[in-house]
This record gives C-alpha cells, sequence and structure tokens, in this order.
C-alpha cells in the first residue's frame, strides 16, 4: 500500500506507479470513469492530457475519497515487457476515514 495525498498530481501518481516494485509499469496513460486523465498516446491525446499532469488526482476524480482507476501502460523488466491494463483502487490520505493508496487487481 501507498499513501497519496489529496493535493499529489497526477505525474505523482504517475511516479508511484512507475516505482512499485511489484508493478513494474512504463509509459502509463490514466482514466477514471471513461474520462482519460493522462494518455501517453497517440501524440494528440498526449497533448490535450498534458496539462493534467500538475492537477490533482483528488480533484480530476470530482473530489472522491476512494474510487478505481484504470491504468495501462508496459510492464516487465528489460526487453521482456508487454502492454498491461490494471484496476486500481485510490484511497486519499488526509480524508475523513480514509487512510491509505490501496493497489487491487493484480498489483
Amino acid at each position: 500500500m501507498h499513501k497519496i495525498f489529496s493535493l499529489s498530481g497526477v505525474v505523482q501518481f504517475i511516479d508511484l506507479l512507475e516505482d512499485h516494485p511489484k508493478l513494474l509499469l512504463t509509459r502509463v496513460s490514466v482514466t477514471y470513469r471513461g474520462k482519460n486523465l493522462y494518455m501517453q498516446a497517440p501524440p494528440v491525446l498526449e497533448e490535450m492530457t498534458r496539462s493534467n499532469l500538475d492537477l490533482p488526482l483528488f480533484e480530476l476524480m470530482g473530489k472522491t475519497p476512494r474510487d478505481i482507476v484504470h491504468v495501462t501502460g508496459a510492464a516487465g523488466k528489460g526487453d521482456k515487457k508487454q502492454s498491461c491494463s490494471r484496476k486500481l483502487r485510490v484511497i486519499f490520505k488526509g480524508m475523513v476515514g480514509v487512510t491509505d493508496m490501496d493497489m487491487a487487481g493484480g498489483a
């Protein structure tokens, strides 16, 4: 489990995913309830969603204290990377009754 603060931006969330020893994700894209929060590709979507990188994930999720986000990217080590998709449960630290970000669904 990792803790994420409500003021953490999308870029900090992506950094957590890329540094997580079980996920080993690179080139991470994030969606929430069908809304593209950040997309690595194609270039036109990356450009359209780039401005979200510094916005708080909590605000982009409608200030919901806990919910599911979908992330896609390349996973694996070295030359053995393959595309993957994960559903992750996000719980924001500092919210009443909420303490951690929990990664569920294969993490």
